[in-house]
């Protein structure tokens, strides 16, 4: 009896983890070699500190994105060179989007504990197979320094953001 109780308290002590949302991106899936636009959503998670940072990391494939502006946050794209240059209707391209990273410009942008924020980006989904499964790894700063870096597999305990290309339109 006692070990059926001690297994119930444990599970009830993993659910909150579970339940807890994460940086993710949405949708979650999107047509392959087609425009489309994303919000990258980040809650808080922590009772005691606010977030002030994200970072979301890029896979090959993207040579640019637009990101909408957010009151109070500034954003920065990192370009970084792909393994092969990206070949358009409109020449080579050498260099692509590696990282954006938003910034709060002060506390009261911050976002709270409770509440989460949303980022908007646009941009061309790269021709690859239906079923391709995208991963953003993000990193997310909090008030009191820590930091949250979403890099895990789906199911673990901070899952990177993924996108699921569907078949392209014809």
């Amino acid at each position: 009896m006692k070990l059926l109780i001690a297994a119930a308290a444990a599970a009830a002590l993993a659910v909150p983890a579970s339940a807890q949302a994460h940086v993710t991106l949405n949708p979650r899936s999107v047509a392959a070699d087609s425009f489309a636009r994303l919000d990258v959503r980040v809650p808080n998670e922590r009772d005691a500190a606010s977030t002030k940072s994200i970072a979301v990391s890029f896979p090959e494939g993207f040579p640019s994105v637009s990101y909408k502006p957010v009151w109070g946050w500034k954003a920065k794209i990192t370009k970084v060179k792909p393994a092969t240059p990206i070949t358009t209707e409109d020449g080579e391209i050498t260099d692509r989007v590696g990282r954006i990273t938003w910034t709060a410009t002060s506390r009261r942008f911050w976002i709270a504990p409770s509440s989460f924020e949303e980022f908007g980006l646009s941009m061309r989904m790269p021709a690859a197979p239906a079923g391709t499964v995208l991963r953003f790894p993000a990193r997310q700063t909090y008030s009191n320094g820590e930091v949250v870096r979403w890099i895990g597999a789906a199911g673990s305990d901070a899952p990177a953001p993924t996108v699921t290309l569907t078949a392209a339109a014809t």
